[in-house]
């Protein structure tokens, strides 16, 4: 399931750069004046009926026609940009301000004359424009543009239309096919073979490890992959920045084993043909079967020893590149290929061991029936964050309002239902629907997240602590914040816009319906980077989680255009577009700047790199606070941004709450004498990472406690000390656990009961580490299918132990047992009041003092 949703994002990814349908269509073109200087030239011409605003219209109205240079030293720019066409100035309806705009009648050209200093580079930029007919208007998009000017011996002359853009070529086998280099033909003495599950919908390839005994005391290591039908896998020869993953076979050389000569590929369907996913000429294995060999020779005892890297696609999706690991010992004939051919005896002893309630490493049954009912268990604790998660899709909903592909789009809408009903009344009830279509449209993309959640328990931990998935989230932020700076815009497929626009033309319900899904894709640009924020804040929470984000973000969409709609007086107090909706955009870039670093310190934890500490994360946050303060004081300027802007009250405001914040990330360098770590800091729990990941001032458990990270060590110790265990799992990437640690762990009624009268053992399910060879092993699954998987790494062991002794997957949780396994009170989940926390720990203290009287 954790690949899919990587699947889910690497499909989002590649759709980013698409545009929806402008009536608009713009040309590109160039005149050479003489000597160094050109005039470039863009025209825009526009469907019947449509028109687009001058560059000087007054603000408060429709978004102006706005020209970005990419500056560079290789030209300057003599003047501003002049615009020619059929002009009409006066009050617009729409807008009811002054507005300068251009008919449909003729072409506008706009016209920026230039001195050329170096003719290899081109002379790139964008242009924003907005586009209205007299009912609606179109949010404003943009246009890139890219002039690649002649030396003046050469014409000087060129065109670039949007109108008709180009299709690349789609040749099947431009070049001769790759060789294909059959496996070397030598007399083999013994052969081994292991394989994975056979090919299935959520691994549409399967391979075989063989190892062939040569003389000489080599072998030959292959493994054959096998696809479902219409699925193909990348030649090792296909270039990377395409970008396909090509496949690669990794024998790892040690002292007793060397690779010998080249690794070899087989395939009677290896092809170099067009891909359409890719958009380029690529050599891959078109269905069937594809084999990969490598002869070694083996000098000692040591096991040989690789992984193979793939990616697989088929005509409409990628799943993400996956390693399959292997091992093979031919001394004693044993093979393993990603965790399977280990010896299945041991696996049936675990298996049944695991499932009867017992820790295999400790011999110590534990039961999830409490001997003492003196505190509120589990069941009132949890889903108390649902409100907190609509909550914050509501704020993200508001914030999206400002953004400028919706909010000049409310009064339009508005206007555009009031006069289109027959009555008022009418007119009423058809934008309230619009409005409840929306938040409609913004809880069905929850949907499909109740399905993963109900597969599997541990699937949301999974995406919550892949490291490689933190890291693609790290990057979807810093690419989401460039767009909200103006470096470049995200915008849906044009496809997808198309489809919902002419649904519209259906009238009735069903029109409104489609009136509602265009505006949520073609807003896309705006919203996207908040939805996405939201998203994956809320999905490692739980399914429901999300749906809440979604229904408090669909909420704050749609609402405004059932409100305005009844009470249209309100309209006329609203505060005119303008420059303002570009600042929100890029103090927005800044908060998914920072953002990103929570993601990638995820990453960090679980890999154990080491790498963003305490120190280095409240730094990046402060640059990024006095970043936006810098920015709305006028000091640093984007790309988007008026070269008249003015600093206002409401952004002065927010500047100087930036500064402030900055001054209060600094406090948390400041040193807590009774825990000797950092000061908490309360608004960034489960943000940044513990104060104890520190390089100045490191501890490994929260508050000064002592705990334990393995069961069997505090277990022993606890029966030593004669002291009761408080069980916590947790996890690295878990919010709601550093919110416990650091605000209600840090009262000193829970500080003294844990570090007086409790052993900590802190089990975290998302620690990735392998586990030793010895204590890997086969469970089946607690889903009920009857299925197996593999336990491999230390979090997976902790995790699979929670679900199997105490009925839960949830982090955090707490547990209260005797060093023998005892349950002392019904466990609690996240219970951010103290006194209830306290009541808890003492429960489960009192119930232990009896079980030892007795």
């Amino acid at each position: 399931m954790a690949g899919r949703l990587t699947l889910f994002l690497t499909l989002c990814s590649l759709c980013l750069s698409a545009q929806f349908a402008s009536p608009i269509q713009w040309t590109f073109t160039q005149r050479a004046m003489g000597e160094d200087r050109v005039e470039l030239i863009a025209t825009a011409t526009a469907e019947e009926n449509w028109a687009i605003y001058s560059q000087y219209t007054d603000e408060g109205g429709p978004v102006p026609t706005t020209f970005y240079w990419n500056e560079g030293d290789h030209y300057e720019r003599i003047g501003e940009v002049t615009e020619a066409g059929h002009k009409k100035e006066g009050l617009d309806e729409l807008f009811g301000v002054n507005v300068i705009k251009y008919l449909s009648d003729e072409p506008v050209t706009f016209t920026q004359i230039v001195r050329v200093l170096d003719y290899d580079k081109p002379i790139t930029g964008e242009v924003e424009y907005m586009c209205c007919d007299d009912e609606q208007c179109l949010p404003p998009t943009t246009e890139e543009f890219a002039y690649r000017v002649e030396a003046p011996a050469a014409p000087a002359i060129g065109s670039a239309n949007n109108s008709a853009p180009a299709t690349a070529p789609k040749p099947e086998d431009p070049e001769p096919p790759v060789e294909i280099v059959d496996l070397p033909q030598e007399e083999v003495l013994a052969t081994y073979t292991a394989s994975t599950p056979a090919p299935s919908e959520r691994q549409p390839v399967s391979w075989q490890l063989t190892a062939e005994a040569l003389d000489g005391n080599r072998y030959r290591i292959s493994l054959m992959g096998s696809m479902l039908e219409d699925w193909t896998v990348y030649s090792m020869s296909v270039d990377p920045e395409i970008g396909p993953i090509p496949t690669e076979l990794v024998i790892d050389a040690t002292d007793s084993v060397e690779p010998l000569g080249e690794v070899t590929e087989t395939s009677a369907t290896l092809k170099r043909k067009y891909d359409s996913t890719w958009e380029a000429v690529v050599s891959k294995i078109d269905g069937g079967s594809v084999t990969y060999a490598q002869v070694v020779q083996l000098r000692g005892a040591g096991p040989i020893e690789g992984y193979l890297t793939y990616q697989t696609c088929d005509d409409e999706m990628c799943l993400p590149p996956r390693d399959v690991p292997f091992s093979v010992d031919p001394v004693a004939g044993v093979l393993v290929i990603d965790g399977i051919g280990a010896d299945d005896r041991e696996k049936e002893d675990d298996v049944e061991s695991l499932v009867a309630g017992t820790d295999p490493t400790d011999g110590i049954t534990f039961s999830d029936d409490p001997v003492g009912s003196c505190s509120v268990g589990e069941a009132v604790t949890e889903g108390q964050s649902l409100w907190a998660i609509f909550g914050l899709g509501l704020a993200g909903g508001l914030f999206a309002l400002l953004m400028p592909c919706i909010f000049p789009m409310i009064p339009l809408t508005v206007s555009y239902f009031t006069k289109s009903g027959q009555t008022r009344a009418q007119g009423v009830r058809q934008a309230g629907l619009y409005g409840f279509f929306i938040f409609l449209i913004y809880v069905l993309l929850s949907v499909p997240f109740h399905v993963v959640a109900g597969i599997d328990a541990s699937i949301l931990n999974s995406i919550a602590s892949n490291v490689w998935l933190n890291l693609v989230f790290f990057a979807v932020f810093v690419y989401f914040a460039g767009s909200f700076f103006g470096f470049y815009e995200i915008v849906l497929p044009q496809s997808w816009s198309n489809k919902a626009s002419q649904g519209e033309q259906t009238g009735g319900v069903p029109g409104i319906f489609f009136m509602a899904l265009t505006l949520a894709l073609v807003s896309f640009s705006c919203t996207g980077p908040i939805l996405g924020s939201l998203l994956v804040e809320a999905v490692s929470g739980g399914a429901w989680p999300l749906t809440a984000g979604m229904a408090g973000f669909g909420v704050a969409i749609g609402l405004p255009f059932a409100l305005f709609a009844a009470f249209p007086g309100v309209l006329n107090s609203m505060p005119k577009s303008g420059g303002w909706l570009n600042s929100v955009k890029v103090v927005l870039g800044f908060v998914e700047v920072a953002l990103a670093f929570k993601f990638l310190s995820n990453a960090d934890l679980v890999g154990h790199w080491d790498l963003l500490r305490i120190e280095p994360f409240l730094l990046i946050w402060m640059l990024c606070a006095l970043g936006v303060a810098a920015y709305l004081f006028g000091w640093i300027s984007f790309p988007h941004d008026s070269r008249k802007r003015r600093v206002g009250v409401v952004g002065a405001v927010v500047a100087v709450a930036s500064i402030g914040f900055a001054a209060y990330l600094a406090y948390g360098f400041t040193k807590d004498e009774d825990t000797g770590n950092y000061q908490t800091l309360s608004l960034l729990s489960g943000i940044a990472p513990s104060v104890g990941y520190s390089y100045f001032n490191p501890s490994d458990c929260p508050q000064g406690t002592t705990c334990f990270k393995d069961l069997d060590a505090g277990l022993a110790y606890a029966r030593e000390v004669d002291k009761p265990v408080m069980l916590d799992f947790t996890g690295y990437t878990c919010v709601n656990c550093r919110k416990m640690e650091e605000n209600v762990w840090s009262q000193d009624q829970i500080r003294s009961l844990l570090t007086e009268d409790y052993i900590l053992i802190s089990l975290y399910v998302d620690d990735r580490a392998e586990l030793p060879r010895e204590e890997q092993r086969e469970v089946e699954r607690l889903d009920g299918t009857g299925r197996t998987q593999l336990i491999d790494q230390v979090g997976e062991k902790w995790h699979y132990f929670q679900q199997q002794a105490f009925k839960h997957a949830t982090q955090p949780y707490y547990a209260l047992v005797s060093p023998d396994g005892t349950l002392l009170n019904p466990p609690v989940a996240y219970t951010p009041d103290a006194d209830d926390y306290a009541d808890f720990l003492r429960c489960g203290l009192q119930t232990y003092e009896n079980l030892v009287s007795k």
